[in-house]
């Protein structure tokens, strides 16, 4: 109800006093109406004592239980009593009648009857004041307050209710007569709000009067100083901010640059210490190896044909293609699956040429962009080699059709021939087989399916996923991939 504390403190002290002062007021009148209603019972207590004094007086010296009979009818006829009891000077209870059942509190009283006329006993001794003083026994009667009961609540209601006026025009003066200094307050604290927000646009209505209206004026002359001050400072913080911005941006390409340098120094020189490496290794092998291998077939080509020497001509030629192949997939050029495949179709076109055997090669222009690592080129060059082997020695085929296409992320080989081909026999389990090439495939990270093609020949598939990213083109861009590890 209350939005600010200050309101509520300025409402409690005008409010409070008028509150306490009503209430000591009828607290006041409310005591002196209750007083009076006592009074008026306590009076009515001892009219029905002094009637029944009188009227049982006689009876209660002769002990006459009919006349005291008649005398309880009367009084609770007369008085409405709850009950009345009628004891001699013993203690002995000689008569109680009872009224109506009591509707609401009962008040009981007892009191002594004695004689008020002339001495009734013919034998007491004359001047006797003690026999004269005696009492003639004792009256108890029980009376209902319920006249007193509603007296008290209408004297309640009627308290209450002008306590409950008077304290509600109080609150309607208070409410008239501070409606314009309570407006006022409330303007300066709405405006205040807004201060604490950050809203230095809001002003204070000028609704006092007086003092307070200089109030609200100067409140207003603080806040335009107020935005000026912001302003000014707000124009100086984005300044500095700003100029800060650009020093950390200037700073921060600075530092790419640097770290983009340093980092294509360290490629560079990797690079450079394993191309010279490579081509250490690379010399060794062509000039060691190689040179002692044909030499070794050079030697056997004079020796006289035998059996023995055809098995190790056969042999010594597979070391060396082995040999070629090796010093191939480390080969600079061959780091690249386009160059990689062209090779291989170079070495391997002479031997199919010399069995008649056509060679169908598709390759996609994808591949001239795809990178390859020397270890992944050659489990692919022994991939290739081994599922060509096959076909040459064991599906008779007359012609192969090789196909490297790029489909979604992923680039797939596909080698097709139309020979016959029967799975998992022994010749082409023996070595290394389909479960080599298998096993290689999940080396580089891809899958490889043999399955027979409706014509009767194999189909060897060879996919690896994810060679490129999202962001490269079909065909004929000059892009940068992720090498095929």
């Amino acid at each position: 109800m209350f939005p600010t504390k200050l309101k509520t403190q300025l409402l409690l002290i005008t409010i409070l006093p008028l509150l306490l002062t009503i209430s000591v007021v009828t607290m006041f009148i409310l005591s002196d109406v209750l007083e009076d209603i006592e009074s008026a019972v306590v009076k009515r207590s001892q009219s029905i004592a002094s009637q029944a004094s009188v009227l049982a007086e006689f009876p209660l010296y002769t002990g006459d239980i009919d006349a005291l009979t008649k005398v309880a009818d009367l009084m609770i006829k007369t008085h409405d009593l709850t009950f009345i009891r009628f004891i001699d000077p013993t203690g002995q209870l000689l008569l109680e009648k009872s009224g109506k059942k009591p509707k609401g509190k009962v008040r009981e009283i007892e009191f002594l009857v004695y004689s008020h006329g002339p001495n009734l006993d013919d034998f007491s001794l004359a001047g006797s004041d003690i026999a004269s003083k005696a009492p003639l026994g004792r009256i108890e009667i029980g009376f209902t307050n319920n006249s007193a009961e509603a007296q008290r609540f209408e004297a309640y209601t009627k308290v209450l209710g002008i306590a409950l006026l008077a304290l509600a025009l109080g609150i309607f003066l208070v409410y008239v007569f501070s409606r314009r200094l309570s407006n006022a307050i409330n303007a300066l604290m709405a405006t205040a709000k807004n201060l604490e927000h950050k809203n230095f646009s809001a002003r204070v209505s000028e609704n006092g009067s007086g003092e307070l209206l200089n109030f609200q004026r100067t409140f207003n002359s603080m806040i335009d100083s107020l935005e000026k001050n912001d302003a000014e400072l707000q124009d100086k913080v984005n300044a500095a901010t700003a100029s800060l911005s650009d020093t950390v941006e200037q700073l921060s390409q600075k530092n790419k640059a640097l770290a983009q340098q340093r980092q294509e120094t360290i490629d560079l020189e990797r690079s450079k210490a394993i191309l010279e490496e490579r081509e250490r290794i690379m010399r060794d092998m062509h000039d060691g190896i190689g040179g002692q291998l044909v030499a070794s077939l050079a030697i056997l080509e004079l020796e006289k044909d035998s059996e023995v020497n055809r098995n190790i001509h056969a042999v010594l030629t597979e070391c060396l293609n082995d040999l070629r192949l090796i010093i191939h997939s480390l080969s600079m050029q061959n780091s690249v699956m386009g160059s990689l495949l062209a090779d291989f179709k170079y070495r391997t076109s002479k031997k199919l040429e010399q069995l008649d055997i056509e060679l169908d090669w598709q390759v996609d222009a994808n591949a001239d962009a795809l990178g390859i690592k020397p270890q992944t080129g050659l489990h692919l060059l022994r991939i290739l080699q081994e599922a060509f082997t096959n076909i040459l020695k064991h599906a008779g085929a007359s012609d192969i059709a090789f196909n490297a296409f790029r489909e979604g992320q992923d680039f797939i080989i596909s080698i097709e021939d139309n020979g016959s081909f029967t799975p998992h026999t022994e010749a082409i389990d023996r070595g290394y087989g389909i479960n080599s090439m298998k096993s290689r495939a999940a080396k580089i990270g891809g899958q490889l399916a043999v399955e027979k093609t409706r014509s009767g020949g194999c189909r060897v598939t060879l996919i690896l996923p994810n060679c490129f990213s999202s962001s490269q083109h079909a065909r004929g861009d000059s892009i940068k991939v992720r090498q095929v590890s």
